[in-house]
C-alpha cells in the first residue's frame, strides 16, 4: 500500500457536506421529532443532562448553536434539528474524505474515477431512511455517525501515511495527538464509540511496531490527549450537584451517580437480548442489512486486493470495527436500535469506493456505461427514501397536530399529568418554551419508581406512590414484558389518584385520549370530597 502521503484537498469533502446541511435542513420540521426529540430539545434549550451517557459535547456545543440560530429568531426545537441536520453534514463529508481517501489505493485511477466513486456510496449513505431520520429530529445519532467517520478517516490517514513513509520514516506526536484527540471525542459522546476506536487503535499500533517505531510512547501522548475532551464529562458532574431545569431524573448529586450516569450502567439490562419494535426492524431487514452484506464484501475484497502488510492491517482494522458495531448492536434491546448500525454502514458503504473505482478504470473499455449504470441505479434506490423522508415530516406535523389539539382538552388548573411514553417531555416542552400549563405536574409513569421523584410527590401530596405496590420482578425481554409493565402502572396510578385530592390525568397518544381518572365515591382522598371526575375530555 505505498500511497503517497500527500494531503487530499478538502473542496470536495466540503462542498459534499454543505450539499447535504442544505437537503437536510430543508427537510428538518420546525416541531421536535418523535422519540427523544423534546428531551434533547429541552437540554440543549436548558443546557441540561441528557439520558444517559449524558453527552457533553453535544449538549455544550449544541448549546451554544442553538443559542445563535435562537437569537436571531428561529424557534429552539427547529434549532435543535438543525443542530442534528449539521451532525449528519459532517458525517457525510467525512464519509466521502474516507471513501475518496481509500480510492487511493487502485493503481491508475484518475481524479474524476475517483470522485464519482466515492460520491456514489456516500450519496447513497447520506439518503438512507436510517439517517435521513435522524438528520432531520434533535438526537444524538447524527453526531453519532460523524464521529465514526471522521475516525475512520483519520485512521486511514495516518495507517496510509505511515506505511508509505516506510521503515526509515519518524511517525512524530502530531499524528499520536490528533488520533488520542478523536478517540476521546467518541468517548466523550457514548462509551460505545470504543467498538470503532479500539480495533483501529490497535491497528494503528502493529502498523507502528511492524515498522519498528516507538509505539509505546506514541499510545501514550494518544492517551493524554484522549483525556481533553472526555473531561466535558466535568459538566455532567456539575450539572447533578446543580440541576438545569430539564435533567435525566435518575441523575444523582453524588460520585456513584455520575458514574452511573456516564458508563450507561443503567442501560445494562438491555444487553444480551435483541427485541426491536417493528418500525425498526423493517428499517434494519430493508435498509441495514443490505448495507452491512454489501458492506462485508466490499471490505473483503479490500482485504484480497491488499498487497502488503500496511493494507492487510488497514482493510482488517476497518472490518473489525463493522463487525463489533454489529455484533453488539445485535445484542442489544432497545426497541430503537436502527441508528446503532450506522457506523458500520458508513465503513460499509467507504470500502465500496474502491471497488468502483476499479470498475470504472480509465484505461478499460465501456468504463464510463458501467459507472453510468451504477450512478442510475443509486439515483433509483435513494429517490424513494427522499420521497419517503418528505412523508416522515409530513407525518410529524400531523403528529403534533394530535398533541397539541389533546393538550387543549387538559385544564390548566394544578393537576398531575400521566403520559405513559418518554415522550412526555413534549408536554414539558410546551411549559418551559411556551410558558403553557405550568400549574400542571407532568410525568411518565416509570418516574415513579425513582427515589428523588417518589420523596418529592410524598413531601408534596403526603403519599408514596408505589407504597403497597412492590414493583414485579420482570426479565428483559420476555414475552409480555411490556403488558405487564402498563398493567403495574395502571393499578399504581388508580390507587395513587384514590389517595390525593389532586386531580390526576391521562394522556396516551397512543390510544389517543386524555382522560381524568375519578375519585373514590365515599370521600376517602386526603381531605375528604369525592372530586368526581368526567370521562375523557375532549379536544379542540
Amino acid at each position: 500500500m505505498k500511497v503517497p502521503p500527500g494531503s487530499e484537498r478538502a473542496h470536495g469533502a466540503v462542498a459534499v457536506a454543505a450539499a447535504a446541511f442544505v437537503a437536510y435542513a430543508l427537510l428538518c420540521p420546525a416541531v421536535s421529532g418523535m422519540g427523544d426529540g423534546s428531551e434533547f430539545t429541552l437540554v440543549l434549550a436548558t443546557l441540561g443532562v441528557a439520558h444517559p451517557t449524558g453527552y457533553p459535547l453535544y449538549t455544550l456545543f449544541g448549546h451554544a448553536f442553538g443559542a445563535v440560530l435562537h437569537s436571531v429568531g428561529v424557534s429552539w426545537p427547529l434549532a435543535a434539528n438543525l443542530w442534528s441536520a449539521l451532525g449528519a453534514a459532517v458525517a457525510v463529508g467525512f464519509l466521502f474524505a474516507l471513501a475518496h481517501r481509500l480510492t487511493r489505493t487502485i493503481p491508475g485511477a484518475d481524479a474524476p474515477t475517483r470522485f464519482v466513486a466515492a460520491l456514489i456510496p456516500t450519496a447513497l449513505f447520506a439518503l438512507q431512511p436510517i439517517l435521513l431520520i435522524d438528520a432531520t429530529a434533535s438526537e444524538v445519532n447524527a453526531w453519532s455517525a460523524a464521529w465514526a467517520c471522521m475516525a475512520g478517516f483519520v485512521f486511514v490517514r495516518l495507517q496510509q501515511e505511515i506505511d508509505a513513509a516506510g521503515d526509515g520514516a519518524v511517525c512524530d506526536r502530531r499524528g499520536a495527538l490528533l488520533w488520542g484527540l478523536v478517540c476521546g471525542v467518541g468517548l466523550a459522546h457514548h462509551l460505545t464509540s470504543v467498538l470503532v476506536s479500539a480495533p483501529l487503535t490497535i491497528a494503528l499500533v502493529v502498523t507502528l511496531v511492524h515498522r519498528r517505531r516507538a509505539a509505546a510512547s506514541l499510545v501514550l501522548a494518544a492517551a493524554l490527549a484522549a483525556c481533553v475532551p472526555v473531561a466535558s464529562y466535568a459538566f455532567v458532574a456539575w450539572r447533578a450537584w446543580h440541576p438545569a431545569l430539564v435533567q435525566w431524573p435518575v441523575l444523582t448529586p453524588s460520585l456513584a451517580g455520575v458514574w452511573e450516569h456516564v458508563s450507561g450502567a443503567q442501560y445494562r439490562h438491555y444487553v444480551g437480548y435483541f427485541a426491536p419494535a417493528d418500525d425498526h426492524r423493517a428499517l434494519i431487514d430493508h435498509i441495514a442489512l443490505p448495507f452491512l452484506v454489501a458492506g462485508a464484501a466490499a471490505l473483503a475484497a479490500g482485504l484480497m486486493r491488499a498487497r502488503d502488510a500496511g493494507a492487510r492491517t488497514m482493510w482488517t482494522g476497518l472490518a473489525a470495527a463493522a463487525a463489533l458495531v454489529v455484533a453488539f448492536t445485535f445484542r442489544y434491546g432497545v426497541p430503537d436500535p436502527a441508528p446503532y448500525f450506522m457506523p458500520a454502514m458508513a465503513l460499509a458503504a467507504a470500502a465500496a469506493a474502491p471497488g468502483l473505482a476499479a470498475l470504472a478504470l480509465p484505461r478499460m473499455r465501456g468504463a464510463a456505461l458501467r459507472l453510468g449504470a451504477v450512478l442510475l441505479a443509486a439515483a433509483t434506490i435513494a429517490v424513494p427514501w427522499v420521497r419517503e423522508a418528505a412523508g416522515w415530516k409530513r407525518e410529524i406535523d400531523r403528529y403534533e397536530i394530535l398533541i397539541r389539539s389533546m393538550w387543549s382538552a387538559v385544564p390548566a388548573d394544578s393537576a398531575i399529568v400521566f403520559w405513559p411514553d418518554d415522550r412526555y417531555l413534549r408536554l414539558r416542552e410546551y411549559q418551559l418554551l411556551r410558558d403553557e400549563k405550568p400549574a400542571l405536574l407532568v410525568l411518565n409513569p416509570h418516574l415513579l419508581l425513582e427515589d428523588r421523584t417518589r420523596a418529592q410527590l410524598k413531601q408534596r401530596f403526603g403519599v408514596d406512590p408505589i407504597e403497597g405496590h412492590p414493583v414485579p420482578a420482570i426479565e428483559p425481554g420476555s414475552p409480555g414484558e411490556e403488558v405487564r409493565i402498563q398493567q403495574y402502572f395502571k393499578q399504581v396510578i388508580r390507587d395513587f389518584n384514590a389517595r390525593i385530592r389532586t386531580p390526576v390525568i391521562i394522556f396516551d397518544p397512543s390510544i389517543p385520549i386524555v382522560q381524568q381518572l375519578r375519585k373514590p365515591r365515599d370521600g376517602s382522598t386526603p381531605g375528604g370530597g369525592p372530586g368526581a371526575a368526567p370521562g375523557p375530555l375532549r379536544a379542540h
